[in-house]
Order: structure tokens, then C-alpha cells, then sequence
């Protein structure tokens, strides 16, 4: 797989794309925006109904959203290395909060007194306390290595239905014993899923304690990298993403002792060139293939049992994953046993996603924009974190009315100095509608007005804006226009020309800026006799009959409704 977050620094870092708004493959769903406004945003954690804490890369902060407003203060900033796939990565709530008020972080830790891009101390574990307003007390729980680097540090941190806690981190690029090369070197707290108790002390019952040692703290090994662990709420089975290098992205179920097979087996073993025997085996470890691969990567990041019935009762309990480089959102039905997937496309019976047509079965969703997280929430709606829009989404029932989008294809043209005004028409939804402009700017004089754009521009130009229109429930919609302002209409003809009386006449009134076609009209003055002007040409034709000069005020009018007087004189001779 392309490099996690590095991809997003080329690209998002490759603009990620501008992608159209999120849509979803269910017409019975739709989705929901719940904040904007964060920068790089990784993963998320409820610490209440409508209270959510949330993470961002590159700068160490902990951001709080209520009611889905984002708070103007953070209430954590810590000092991270935010080089490739380092930074704050991680978070988790104790089993207990708040009663228990515990909140875990796992980041990379900078040697400087502040953020840095290749300085890095470690990726570590702190537990901190929530006071109600911020994080205090930072005890650190676990150290981890973290070079060579710098990316694959894994980073997602879970407490399991056995009050465990779950720590991932992928092989920092090392070629050792638990990446399965047996000549290598020994254990070294790479490629691992940790089990800890909530103090970071190590539980008598994980799969390798008699062997004492790092290896006693371990759950799993054989891990290229994950962005993703979520723990099965009817089986309490852990599962999780991982992420392959340039082809086999998996799902994983993760048993006690689960040895992933990197970097000897990605996907299915029948596919690899080597096989189990070429694994490195600590006792009691044991292999298995993915529950699903992608052959070509997509990069999957969060990942999520429905523990709900708000979007349906045929989604409780089924799994859903996010995807870092296209922004898609998968949607796994578990079978009976709940040890793998249902599919009703033969293309998938190996459980390989060969190819998009293969791949579309899954696909639930499109348009995020870089996911990095999926979360249910209190209210049982499933959370999506937008790593490129920098915004937090939930998946949430329709609403009857049809989904919410703008009616309107384009917009009218508008032409300095004249008043303006253009619906934007908005469709579906649950009003009343609050517009907004997500990018780009109106022109000078322009305004929002409830679902309308109206003023008075006053300079001309062309503007390319990205509006954005959000409804009763949070329901919002996306859709980019253009605008263009043409320069006011102005008579351009400087003189007339002389007549001669008893002899043909012909002038044409020209104009400039407006749009046409242009109508004409005399305001004052009396053309002399004779002569006569054509309101749709501006024509000015036929035979003066006698000398003599006058003062003409002439009028354009546009089809904007833009107008223009000037006075030319006229003189026959």
C-alpha cells in the first residue's frame, strides 16, 4: 500500500482531490456533517452524548467538538514528530469513564519543546486524567521504538470487552524476528498488537507470558501496519485492517497468539510464493488468511461492528471500514459464525477483490475525502472522520423528503452596478437550510440571503465558489458554481457623423460590457426630419430634409437590465 498519511501529505497533501460531497449507496441513508474546521483530524472518541475528542496529526492537539461546534481552545497540546505517518495517532476512553475518567494517548513524541518534522523521541502511551475541561496528568504506560521509520508506527489504541488495552504498531521498516525473518532480530516491540492491563502492567493470561520478557506483553506480531482495530460486540473477537505494501490490503480476525505473516504471507497463503513454514513461530502462535483482501491497495484505516438498529435493522451488527486513498466506505455482512463474510458475487467466493467490479459489491459509500476513523455513537449513528476535508460525518436514517441538494444547475450572470439576485434553490431535506460558502468568495457586493444570492455587484469578474447547505437534522450537501459579473453596459459611440441635407444618412449607436441583445431608445432631443432610429439595431438611417443641429440623449438597455444614457449631437448640413 502507498504510505499511509504520506500519501496525504503529496496529495491532500495532494488537495486530496476536491472531491463532491460524500454519498451513500443506500438512498435510505444520508449523510450528515457534524463539524468542519479541523486540521488533519485522525481519530475520535465520545466522552458523552454530542461531545466528542478528537485528534489531529500534525500539530498534537485535542480538540473537543459539543454539539457540533468545534471549541475555540484545545483541551490538549502535546509536542509531536509529525514526520510521514508520526504524530497524535491515537486515542481511547477506560472501560470505566467517566467513573474511571482516563483517557489514552498514543503519539509520537518530539525531542524538542515543541512540534517537529524529524526529531522524534518515541511513539508512546500516556494515560491522562479528564478534569471535565482538559487533560491533566500525563503517566506514561508505554515506550515504543521509533526508528527507522517514519512511517509505520500504527498508532490506533482499543480497550477490549476484557478491559484489556489493545496498542498496535506496524514494522517501522525493520527486518527482524516479528517480521517474521527467523535469522533476524530478536523481538523488538515492532510489527505488534500489545495486551496491557490499564496501568500498562503486563495481564498473567496474554498468549505469550511464559515466555517472559517483551514477548510476554504481546498479543499478536507479524504486522506490516494497522489504522484500524475494532472488537466484534457479539463475539468480543478483535479484528483489524492492515495495510500491504503495493498490493493485499486485509481484514483480519485477530485470535491470541495470531501471527499476520508479514512480510513473508500478504493475502491468502494459496497466493504468496512462501508459506507458513517460512514464518518465524514463537510458541503458541499460530497463522491464518485474511477474512478479505484488496489485490490492488486502497489503504484501510477504521473499522467498525454496527453495534445499532438506527440505520436498519439488516445493519446491526455487520462491519464497515474505511479507506484512506479513495475516501470509500465498505460494507462487510458477517456470516452465521461470524468468522467471516457473506458475499453474493462468485468474483468473491476467494475473498480477494480482484478488480473494481468485484470491489463495487463492498462499496457503501463514496466522497469521503480520506477516512481515518469510524465510531458509533451514543445516539447509534455511525461517525466517519474526514482526513481530508478536515471534518467529522454521520450516517444517518433519510429523510422523506428526499436527500438534501441544490436544484439550481447554474447561475445567472450579473452585471455591475445592477441588482442581483439568483436562487439557489434547495432541494429535500429537512428545512429550515443554512447556506454557507465552503470555498472560493462571491464577488465584491454580493451576498448570502437565506437560500438566495443578492446585492449589487461592483466589480467584474469571474468567481468559482463552492456553497454548501446544511438542514434541520445536520443533513448537508455540497455543489460548486460559477459565477461571472460582466462590466457595466456603456454606450461606446464617441460622435455622430455629419449629414448632408437631401442626401442618404446611415450611423449606427454601438455599446460595450452587459449582455445582449441591446435595445435603444431616444430620451431627449428630436431626430431632424427624416431620419429615424431602429430601437433593436441602434441604426440611424434616411434622408435629412432640412440643416440644422440637436442635442440627442440616447439610452441602451441589456437583457440584464442594465442601462446607459449618453448626449450625441447631430448636425446636417
Amino acid at each position: 500500500m502507498m504510505k499511509l498519511f504520506l500519501i496525504l501529505a503529496v496529495c491532500l497533501f495532494r488537495g486530496i482531490t476536491a472531491n463532491a460531497a460524500p454519498t451513500l449507496n443506500d438512498p435510505d441513508l444520508q449523510v450528515t456533517e457534524i463539524v468542519s474546521g479541523l486540521s488533519s483530524p485522525t481519530t475520535m472518541a465520545f466522552i458523552g452524548p454530542d461531545d466528542i475528542l478528537v485528534l489531529q496529526k500534525d500539530d498534537g492537539k485535542v480538540r473537543r467538538v459539543i454539539h457540533g461546534v468545534l471549541q475555540p481552545s484545545s483541551v490538549l497540546d502535546v509536542n509531536v514528530d509529525n514526520q510521514s505517518e508520526r504524530g497524535l495517532l491515537g486515542i481511547a476512553l477506560h472501560p470505566n469513564f467517566p467513573t474511571t475518567p482516563f483517557v489514552y494517548l498514543y503519539y509520537t513524541e518530539s525531542t524538542t519543546a515543541g512540534d517537529s518534522s524529524g526529531s522524534p523521541a518515541g511513539n508512546r502511551v500516556y494515560r491522562y486524567t479528564w478534569d471535565g475541561n482538559g487533560l491533566t496528568s500525563p503517566s506514561l504506560i508505554l515506550d515504543l521504538p521509533v526508528t527507522t521509520g517514519p512511517n509505520h508506527d500504527g498508532g490506533i489504541i482499543a480497550f477490549g470487552p476484557d478491559g484489556k488495552l489493545y496498542v498496535v504498531i506496524g514494522d517501522l521498516n525493520r527486518n527482524g524476528q516479528l517480521q517474521n525473518n527467523s535469522t533476524g532480530a530478536a523481538p523488538d516491540d515492532t510489527s505488534v498488537i500489545f495486551r496491557l492491563n490499564d496501568d500498562g502492567s503486563t495481564p498473567s493470561d496474554n498468549p505469550f507470558f511464559a515466555q517472559g520478557g517483551n514477548v510476554a506483553r504481546y498479543y499478536a506480531y507479524g504486522i506490516r501496519n494497522s489504522f484500524g482495530m475494532t472488537f466484534d460486540p457479539v463475539t468480543d473477537k478483535l479484528w483489524m485492517t492492515e495495510n500491504g505494501p503495493n498490493s493485499y490490503d486485509e481484514i483480519n480476525m485477530v485470535d491470541p497468539g495470531f501471527n499476520s505473516g508479514w512480510n513473508k504471507i500478504m493475502g491468502p497463503d494459496s497466493r504468496d510464493p512462501q508459506n507458513v513454514s517460512d514464518l518465524f513461530s514463537l510458541t503458541g502462535s499460530h497463522y491464518s488468511d485474511p477474512k478479505f483482501s484488496w489485490l490492488k491497495t486502497v489503504g484501510p484505516t477504521g473499522i467498525v461492528f454496527l453495534n445499532s438498529t438506527e440505520l436498519g435493522a439488516q445493519y446491526q451488527f455487520d462491519l464497515f471500514v474505511g479507506d484512506i486513498n479513495h475516501g470509500n466506505l465498505y460494507h462487510f455482512k458477517p456470516n452465521p459464525t461470524r468468522d467471516g463474510f457473506v458475499f453474493s458475487g462468485v468474483g468473491l467466493a476467494d475473498l480477494v477483490a480482484d478488480n473494481g467490479a468485484e470491489l463495487d459489491e463492498v462499496i457503501f459509500g463514496t466522497g469521503f475525502n480520506g477516512i481515518t476513523d469510524l465510531k458509533v455513537g451514543p445516539d447509534g449513528l455511525l461517525y466517519v472522520v474526514s482526513f481530508g476535508d478536515g471534518r467529522i460525518y454521520a450516517i444517518a436514517p433519510g429523510d422523506s423528503n428526499g436527500p438534501l441538494g441544490f436544484g439550481a444547475t447554474s447561475l445567472p450572470v450579473g452585471e455591475v452596478g445592477v441588482a442581483y439576485n439568483a436562487a439557489l434553490d434547495i432541494t429535500g431535506g429537512t428545512p429550515p437550510y443554512v447556506v454557507s460558502i465552503i470555498s472560493g468568495a462571491l464577488p465584491p457586493g454580493l451576498a448570502i440571503a437565506s437560500e438566495n444570492i443578492s446585492g449589487t455587484a461592483t466589480t467584474p469578474g469571474s468567481s468559482a465558489i463552492r456553497f454548501g447547505v446544511t438542514d434541520q437534522v445536520g443533513a448537508s450537501a455540497a455543489k460548486r458554481f460559477r459565477l461571472l459579473v460582466v462590466r457595466s453596459v456603456s454606450i461606446s459611440t464617441k460622435a455622430l457623423p455629419l449629414g448632408r441635407t437631401g442626401r442618404r444618412y446611415a450611423s449606427r449607436l454601438a455599446a460595450v460590457g452587459g449582455k445582449k441583445p441591446y435595445t435603444w431608445s431616444l430620451l431627449a432631443g428630436t431626430l431632424p426630419a427624416g431620419l429615424a432610429l431602429d430601437l433593436t439595431t441602434g441604426r440611424i438611417t434616411g434622408t435629412p430634409l432640412s440643416p440644422g443641429t440637436t442635442d440627442l440623449t440616447f439610452q441602451v438597455d441589456d437583457s440584464l437590465r442594465g442601462t446607459a444614457q449618453k448626449t450625441l449631437t447631430l448636425t446636417v448640413n
